[in-house]
């Protein structure tokens, strides 16, 4: 028999995908309120970390797609809440 023709028995192998996404701020508590402010979001998918004034959120997923899918959500949702915590400009109410 002709080794090409015959079924190959591999295991199929699991590649795992690790991001992580460094954020600097102005102080520790800035960093604090962020990682407090996205947790709830994050439980399941993003570890996060502070050290210093940075932020470090990883996650890890089996496929590129989810861990870029994950790592959008939470930079989109980062840059919600840092823009919630900047004061409000009156000149833009008028």
């Amino acid at each position: 028999m002709n080794p090409e023709s015959q079924p190959l028995n591999r295991q199929k192998k699991r590649m795992m995908i690790s991001i992580t996404i460094k954020a600097e701020y102005e102080s520790r508590e800035e960093a604090e309120i962020i990682k407090r402010a996205l947790e709830p979001d994050n439980a399941s998918f993003v570890e996060s970390e502070i050290q210093g004034s940075e932020v470090r959120f990883t996650t890890e997923a089996d496929s590129i797609g989810t861990a870029l899918n994950t790592a959008d959500d939470l930079i989109f949702s980062e840059m919600v809440v840092e823009k919630m915590m900047k004061p409000a400009d009156t000149t833009e109410l008028l």
